[in-house]
């Protein structure tokens, strides 16, 4: 009777570490990582199937020039056009255009997560952001461009981007979602990180 009973307070022991292990494992259980916007929606959509959309001379929708990427075109149609067609529809314009099954995966995933800004990018921030040397080139390679500023859209200089700092605040913490004056724009973690560091510093030249 006594070796059933330590036999018993033994299992019991066992079954108590192991479930206790199996709980604090979870912790190193990594999430499935989210479908990129920019690095795997983007190239899809801009050079695969909808590459009529990517000439700017068309007179269909248009998903990007070569300066500039029309983000909110891509990602406001994520349900009601890329969504069916991934899933058993078709091309919504017609004729015999469609993505391969990869890509079909891709943008079913992206449609399913529900992030259509995410980046999958970022970079290491500088301890000191001025304008002159931190913001002035991103501007330049982000912000520029036919479609952007400089072009149809006013030039930016450091009093404006100073002015509004509202909007800025509002653009930077939704990813440029929310209070970029022309819409929705897609933000890199690096561009947001950027710029929040050289709004918290005070915005220094």
């Amino acid at each position: 009777m006594k070796k059933r009973l330590i036999i018993a307070a033994m299992a019991c022991s066992m079954m108590f570490y192991l479930l206790s292990s199996c709980y604090k494992n979870k912790v190193d259980i990594q999430q499935i990582p989210r479908v990129s916007f920019r690095a795997e929606v983007i190239p899809i959509v801009t050079a695969g199937a909808c590459g009529c959309h990517n000439n700017c001379t068309t007179g269909q929708v248009r998903f990007s020039c070569k300066d500039t990427i029309y983000y909110d075109a891509i990602s406001s149609r994520a349900l009601s056009h890329f969504g069916p067609w991934v899933n058993g529809g078709s091309h919504p314009g017609g004729g015999n255009i469609d993505f391969n099954p990869n890509e079909k995966a891709i943008i079913r995933e992206w449609v399913a997560q529900g992030q259509p800004f995410d980046d999958g990018a970022g970079c290491t921030v500088p301890t000191v952001v001025t304008y002159t040397k931190d913001i002035v080139p991103i501007y330049n390679t982000t912000c520029k461009g036919g479609a952007c500023h400089g072009g149809i859209a006013p030039v930016l200089d450091y009093n404006k981007l100073v002015s509004n700092q509202d909007k800025l605040i509002a653009m930077m913490n939704s990813g440029g979602a929310t209070g970029h004056p022309g819409g929705p724009i897609s933000l890199s973690t690096c561009v947001t990180n950027t710029f929040i560091a050289w709004i918290n510093q005070g915005m220094p030249k």
